[in-house]
């Protein structure tokens, strides 16, 4: 039986749709690409300044920088903008994180996909209307419903925004594992998927390169002199491939090569950028071992053979602990007359860190869409109120007693 308190706030909720709608397309029209701070600094403030208005300041925590793999297969480190914090109660006896980044896959000038948020009969097409600035607009729907309302109690309710998700989050996986310990549970805000299910157990991701330094020779005096990288690294590519075993919880997906110059020339350099998936700890381990073997068995002979890479994102396994999380949920759900279903995937996100951290999550938390990193990513604004609702009753039943 819903509290009266909490029906109160839910009809709230439905007098703020089409407002909050309005806001979802604002903060997406406002470009957060991973790759240029001044936007991501904007974008920050946007969300800082409009959250302030009914109660939630951030603190802007600046984060060190990133490290990625660069075209050429090396480490290299970027900068990225500010994390967003906020506590309510932090000294509470039980706490929530609510959680989500606010960066997008979508450059600011000359990308392919849409710039600008269009509505289009029941959908907002647009950068970031699903993935994930939609889940923002679940979380400040949920918390500014919560605090109007009282109905937080004695909760510690907490939110964490990001800056750099889409490219792995290694500028604020430190300040996660930080935070982690402190809650006793997350919310993540990713969009359910199209069909409304929402996420279970997720596959490990990661990026790795393998580089390939031959040695170069004239292709028509002295050919035999020379060490060619993109023949050697050929051999390597199908090693790769053969790696592939989905029976064995191990995906492989050779993305990307590189290397070479003047035809009249044996090429001296090349490489190979993969993305591997795995679907639990045993296969994560197993996949590592069998790169450094690859990159042992091609080393020699003239050729300098490097790997650089790692798996960013572990796998999110079912357990206790994420059966018990899906209970609750699937019961706050049940409260507001939806009904929940749940679907596994191959797609990595923060909440497997957090689950690697120990912190059961629930990673599906926001709004419905599909097209994600596309120029046809929408969402479904009619889901807002639904999966704020969700949040909120969630969070009023966490309340110890």
């Amino acid at each position: 039986m819903m509290s009266e308190p909490i029906q109160a706030a839910i009809q709230w909720m439905h007098t703020q749709q089409s407002a909050s709608v309005d806001r979802l397309e604002r903060w997406c029209n406002q470009n957060s690409w991973s790759m240029d701070v001044p936007q991501l600094q904007q974008m920050a403030d946007t969300l800082c300044a409009d959250f302030r208005s009914f109660g939630v300041s951030f603190d802007q925590v600046p984060l060190g920088p990133m490290r990625l793999l660069d075209d050429a297969g090396q480490w290299y480190a970027p900068s990225t903008g500010p994390a967003l914090l906020w506590h309510h109660q932090p000294d509470a006896q039980q706490r929530v994180l609510l959680m989500i980044h606010y960066d997008t896959v979508y450059p600011a000038v000359g990308s392919t996909t849409a710039d600008r948020c269009v509505r289009q009969g029941d959908r907002l097409l647009g950068p970031g209307t699903a993935d994930a600035k939609g889940g923002i607009a679940v979380i400040a729907m949920a918390v500014e419903a919560g605090l109007r309302f009282g109905l937080f109690g004695d909760l510690g309710v907490s939110i964490l925004l990001n800056p750099d998700e889409e490219i792995g989050s290694t500028a604020s996986e430190p300040l996660m594992r930080a935070l982690a310990p402190e809650f006793d549970a997350a919310l993540v805000f990713e969009p359910t998927l199209p069909d409304g299910k929402l996420v279970a157990a997720r596959k490990g991701s990661g990026g790795f390169a393998f580089v390939v330094r031959g040695r170069s020779a004239h292709a028509g005096r002295n050919p035999e002199q020379g060490r060619n990288a993109i023949v050697h690294l050929s051999r390597i590519v199908v090693k790769l491939a053969e790696l592939h075993d989905p029976d064995g919880g191990v995906l492989v997906n050779v993305g990307k090569i590189a290397g070479g110059g003047p035809l009249n020339r044996v090429p001296d350099y090349a490489s190979v950028h993969l993305n591997v998936r795995v679907t639990d700890t045993q296969a994560m381990q197993k996949i590592e071992s069998m790169l450094e073997t690859i990159r042992d068995q091609f080393s020699g002979d003239g050729y300098e053979v490097e790997l650089n890479g790692m798996l960013h994102s572990p796998p999110k396994c079912s357990n206790d602990a994420l059966v018990a999380m899906q209970a609750k949920v699937a019961t706050a759900a049940n409260a507001i007359g939806r009904s929940i279903e749940w679907q596994d995937t191959g797609g990595a996100c923060d909440g497997c860190k957090l689950a690697a951290m120990n912190l059961p999550n629930i990673d599906t938390m926001g709004i419905t869409g599909d097209k994600l990193h596309s120029s046809e990513e929408y969402c479904v604004p009619a889901t807002l109120v639904p999966a704020a609702a969700t949040v909120l009753t969630f969070l009023a039943n966490s309340i110890a007693k």
